[in-house]
């Protein structure tokens, strides 16, 4: 009779290859590719792994001098190369690199040269994040924008000369016809590569731009809908259309001034602004149309990263629409002695809103209070709680503004303090 530790072997050894390979593709690719030495069976399996991540990271470790890490570094390279040689053109679900501080010209001819190997393996997922000090990416977006495999991308290129080249890349014409997500860092994308994307990704459904630096005017896909813009840079106004957008986040994005148009599907918006300008005299010539995209929107948040962006949005106001799917309604940071006629006009115009979340923050001690103009009051029958967010939890002062708040609202609903 076999012992139980030989027949639960036997067991995982006669699994077929696809379920051996799924299993394998779990594991972290050094130790699927160990499982070679098991036995004859395993000497092949990893070779047809669905899943390849490789993150030369790992070869980092506190107290190791630059020739150790050096060395452990090309020893990965070895390692990296191997694999993708060794799988030849099977076919790839998932391809991530991740490569850090590298300025050897060698290293990185190689990694270029095994990479386009594996995007002829024809990926699925691609995902590709560079750390790196020098120029020498010899073809490189060539070769990502040629993947017409590809369905889901994210290119990371956290290289600090981007940010002042005139236009880093410079690939030919795209080709990705099944790209559905698209998530780009660092990266300098002007009028000729948006108009690339919008021609080579017919079927683009979420884009996530985080700290690029944009130089085109208008963000205008007709089958988007998910767009995230986070931290980008942008001189000038920017205008945003996408009819088919049902989500929208907009953080912290330096630009003198954004206009949303044809947001008719738009349902959830996160929106903190920060436009370009140093001082209230400056704004003049800065706008922000943001209310008149909002019309259909069923929860909104809308933040302010300085004062002067309350000045904006209180001259957006006469664009306000009636909200009438608006359900949920986060605001902030409003200054505790402010005019809150805006605030009023949105809650008017929000005669569905079943929940209200206020954030205050506390103004200079030579801040100037502003009082109530006209009569700014309203009823909102559906409303089921008022959230009051305060400076330091002071109880005294979210007692002034719950009676604040009971002037502006005439509600029966549930007052919290946050």
């Amino acid at each position: 009779m076999m012992e139980g530790r030989d027949l639960a072997w036997d067991r995982i050894s006669g699994l077929p290859d696809p379920l051996l390979t799924h299993i394998l593709s779990f594991l972290p690719i050094e130790e699927a590719v160990r499982t070679c030495i098991l036995s004859k069976r395993w000497v092949k399996v990893w070779v047809s792994l669905p899943v390849l991540v490789f993150d030369n990271r790992k070869c980092k470790q506190d107290n190791l001098t630059k020739e150790e890490f050096q060395k452990r570094e090309e020893k990965y390279l070895r390692f990296f190369c191997s694999v993708i040689l060794n799988r030849e053109n099977l076919t790839l679900d998932t391809f991530k690199l991740t490569w850090w501080g590298s300025n050897v010209r060698d290293t990185l001819l190689h990694i270029f040269k095994y990479f386009c190997c594996a995007v002829e393996c024809r990926p699925r997922i691609l995902s590709i994040h560079i750390d790196i000090d020098t120029k020498t990416l010899p073809g490189l977006t060539d070769s990502i924008f040629k993947c017409t495999s590809v369905e889901e991308m994210s290119l990371w290129l956290e290289i600090d000369y981007l940010l002042y080249e005139d236009s880093f890349i410079k690939p030919k014409p795209f080709n990705l016809p099944f790209l559905q997500k698209l998530e780009l860092y660092y990266l300098n994308l002007n009028n000729d590569i948006m108009r690339m994307f919008i021609s080579g990704c017919p079927v683009i459904e979420e884009l996530v731009l985080l700290k690029c630096v944009l130089e085109w005017c208008m963000i205008s896909f007709k089958v988007l809908k998910k767009l995230v813009l986070k931290y980008c840079h942008h001189c000038g106004p920017m205008e945003i259309s996408c009819p088919r957008v049902v989500s929208l986040s907009i953080e912290s994005i330096n630009t003198e001034g954004i206009t949303l148009k044809n947001m008719s599907s738009l349902v959830t918006a996160d929106i903190l602004c920060a436009p370009v300008f140093s001082s209230l005299a400056t704004v003049d010539h800065l706008k922000l149309r943001l209310l008149g995209g909002l019309s259909n929107v069923t929860s909104l948040k809308l933040y302010s990263g300085c004062p002067y962006v309350m000045y904006l949005l209180r001259a957006d106001i006469p664009n306000c629409p009636t909200l009438k799917n608006l359900q949920s309604l986060d605001l902030g940071e409003i200054k505790i002695n402010c005019n809150w006629n805006w605030v009023a006009c949105l809650l008017k115009h929000s005669s569905n809103l079943k929940d209200l979340t206020l954030h205050f923050f506390r103004p200079g001690k030579d801040a100037a209070k502003e009082e109530f103009q006209g009569d700014i009051s309203f009823q909102n029958e559906y409303l089921e709680a008022v959230k009051i967010n305060c400076p330091g939890k002071n109880v005294k002062l979210a007692g002034e503004l719950i009676r604040t708040s009971g002037t502006l609202v005439e509600t029966t609903a549930k007052i919290i303090i946050l």
